[in-house]
């Protein structure tokens, strides 16, 4: 705590000298050494990421390429206070504290992909081939996007195709029996009126787990194959038309999860165990340049379909099984007209959102054999194939004034209504028969159990933000948002009055400076925030299979984010990004009456913390060595299971000629131990990946 409290009061110091000893506007000479200009659109128009009044993180196409990001989960690993882990195939973010709602299935941060949204865990992927760039936007978003999202937003911006033809092709070969291949080409169809961009993307590895099982030696394989479209039509000076088509696909042997809290890579696991993931997304993006306006209308569809056979108990494989066939598809309608980009002084935009979020679970079970191994002696099979439907319709709208040439005042208000429908269904039977019970064998009551429940919930959520231009180098900025995520109706619960858990709410302060120094060769950004949370979604899980939702009454969070760009000379770049975060409930007593007040959240870390140095010579010689550090992680709502901290070291050297380049990479160097997720209530501990050496190469034309 002391160490937390230290940093974020340090911060608070870092804040007020970007506001009194702002760096003065240097001389109108450039200079050959500077950093280049990041060009976002987190506000819906093009702009300079230091001239946005907001916490932004933003990576480019070399930025990815360089530090070797090819996932969501490595861009999350270089932002401040926020992470990623995976529990039973889904990927949980955590963000300034708050986390990952198990009974709606959502993530705080929203992923966008060219306008295909997305916050269920169990599709939180995306494809950054052929990408222009990912920009992270940090604290509620409500105003701007249609999703709402009550932590932050991943913007993914593929390349829009034009008349220039280009492509790329690269390879990959490392340890673990891994390949990759991936590509993509751009270019016109009709000069100046018809363009297209095709992408794919194949990867592959053994694994490092081995199995204890005579049947099989690893078992946990990874294959994931991805493949995107893009069409971009130009049928008049003022109207564009943008047609988005992928399609993902991954398969894995059950991720590396081992049953004891003593790290190994071995495990006694079922061969047949295995966890797919197959999701077709399209979008339509129409846009219009009116005279003084902007309009625009987003439609898109996503399909995806989640199989799996897993082990829940390692010390049983081939009796105990969760088993999973889900299908999930979405429809969003979004219509917005704003400001032209050439208005830099009076900004406005406002929208109307529309959603329809349907979930089917043809079998989503768990199958228990004790035969043999213990004193009960049952052989059933818990099956929960229930059906939800979710709709949301929401107005939102944002307006920025100019007070005066320097100071900025942005209001943004938006209304959510969100309606929820359970078809409930629960049922037992003998796994070989198929034959259903009567009852339930562990409490008597009677089965199969059946009923509907709907609910609806909704909310107005105002948004302020006073930003201030020092100079031309320096800004600072106040800002304070409402968070919202609606509340929903938990699918495991035979319980119908008790099946519904409330929203969680969260006022958002931040203060924040942007600052660039000695002609834009130093970048410096820090944000300071509280948030003051209501019913926070949590849950527990005292077997599985038995899921218990409910709302921690009240819960904070402040912390510090500082990110730092310097290019001191030609060719070599430093980075760095901290976030220090002190999160905790502040009144909460679980499901076994236990007092949690005072403990920390799961999955928010103390801090995390990366740091990159690379250098890019003339002759085409390159050189990066980066590190990433995480702070101790509760796992459980009484602390009782903790990840110390950590810190993992990576590098990579290579040669980049005119059209091609080559690179030999290493990551976790030093081969540290340690586990990327921690499941108590069934012993499930998810191993992280050993040390990893690769080559990867690449033809550009």
């Amino acid at each position: 705590m002391m160490f937390r409290t230290k940093w974020i009061n340090g911060g608070l110091g870092l804040l007020l000298a970007g506001l009194f000893i702002a760096p003065p506007a240097l001389a109108q000479e450039k200079k050959p050494v500077q950093l280049d200009a990041i060009t976002v659109t987190a506000d819906k128009r093009e702009e300079n990421i230091q001239e946005v009044p907001s916490a932004i993180s933003a990576f480019t196409e070399i930025d990815l390429e360089d530090a070797g990001i090819t996932s969501v989960q490595d861009v999350i690993s270089m932002v401040p206070n926020m992470t990623l882990s995976t529990m039973e195939g889904v990927e949980q973010v955590n963000f300034r504290g708050i986390g990952h709602s198990m009974f709606t299935g959502k993530n705080p941060v929203v992923i966008y992909v060219d306008g295909i949204p997305t916050d269920q865990g169990a599709f939180y992927d995306a494809d950054l081939n052929n990408v222009e760039r990912v920009e992270v936007l940090r604290g509620p978003q409500g105003s701007l996007y249609g999703k709402n999202a009550i932590g932050g937003i991943i913007n993914v911006v593929s390349k829009k195709p034009d008349n220039t033809v280009q492509g790329k092709i690269m390879a990959e070969v490392a340890e673990d029996e891994t390949y990759g291949v991936k590509g993509f080409v751009n270019g016109p169809i009709v000069k100046d009126k018809l363009f297209f961009g095709l992408s794919g993307a194949h990867r592959e590895t053994r694994g490092f787990m081995k199995n204890d099982h005579p049947d099989q030696d690893y078992f946990d394989d990874e294959e994931a194959m991805k493949a995107k479209t893009l069409l971009r039509w130009l049928p008049g000076d003022r109207l564009e038309i943008n047609l988005h088509g992928g399609m993902n696909r991954t398969r894995d042997g059950g991720r590396s999860f081992i049953s004891t809290k003593e790290i190994r890579d071995h495990e006694y696991r079922d061969p047949d165990d295995r966890f797919e993931n197959t999701t077709f997304s399209s979008a339509l993006d129409i846009s219009y340049a009116a005279n003084g306006a902007t309009l625009k209308s987003v439609s898109t569809f996503r399909d995806s379909e989640v199989k799996y056979v897993n082990d829940w108990r390692g010390k049983h494989p081939s009796s105990n099984k969760a088993i999973g066939d889900d299908e999930y598809t979405t429809f969003t309608q979004e219509f917005r007209v704003q400001s032209p980009d050439t208005d830099s002084k009076f900004k406005w935009l406002g929208g109307l959102y529309y959603s329809m979020d349907d979930s089917k679970s043809h079998d989503h079970s768990v199958t228990y054999n004790s035969w043999g191994w213990d004193g009960f002696g049952y052989f059933l099979k818990n099956n929960w194939p229930s059906d939800t439907e979710e709709r949301t319709m929401s107005a939102f709208g944002q307006v920025t004034l100019p007070v005066t040439s320097r100071l900025n005042f942005t209001a943004g208000l938006r209304y959510e209504r969100i309606d929820k429908e359970l078809n409930y269904r629960h049922k037992m039977s003998n796994p070989d028969t198929g034959e259903e019970l009567a009852s339930n064998p562990f409490g008597g009551t009677p089965m199969p159990v059946a009923y509907t429940a709907e609910d609806d919930w909704d909310a107005l959520l105002p948004k302020g933000v006073l930003s201030l231009t020092m100079n031309s180098n320096a800004m600072v900025y106040l800002s304070a948002a409402q968070g919202y995520l609606a509340g929903g109706l938990n699918a495991f619960s035979d319980d119908k009055d008790n099946v519904k858990f409330d929203e969680q709410t969260s006022l958002n302060y931040e203060i924040g400076t942007k600052t660039s120094w000695f002609d834009n060769k130093l970048i410096c950004n820090a944000t300071l925030y509280y948030i003051d949370i209501k019913d926070m979604h949590v849950w527990n899980s005292p077997s599985t299979g038995v899921y218990i939702a409910s709302n921690a009454a009240e819960a904070h969070s402040r912390g510090l984010e500082l990110e730092v760009k310097a290019r001191p000379v030609n060719g070599l770049d430093i980075t760095a990004a901290l976030g220090v975060n002190d999160a905790e409930f502040d009144d909460y007593t679980n499901m076994y009456g236990i007092d949690c007040s005072g403990k920390t959240p799961q999955n928010s870390p103390e801090h995390t913390f990366n740091l990159a140095v690379q250098y890019r010579h003339p002759t085409g010689l390159f050189a990066r060595a980066d590190m990433q550090s995480y702070g101790k992680t509760h796992y459980d709502d009484i602390n009782s299971v903790s990840r110390d901290a950590y810190e993992i070291y990576n590098a990579k050297i290579g040669y980049e000629a005119a059209n091609w380049d080559i690179y030999l990479y290493g990551k976790n160097l030093f081969d540290k131990e340690y586990f990327e997720y921690m499941y108590e209530a069934i012993g499930q501990y998810t191993v992280a990946e050993p040390r990893t050496v690769g080559i990867t190469a690449s033809l550009r034309f």
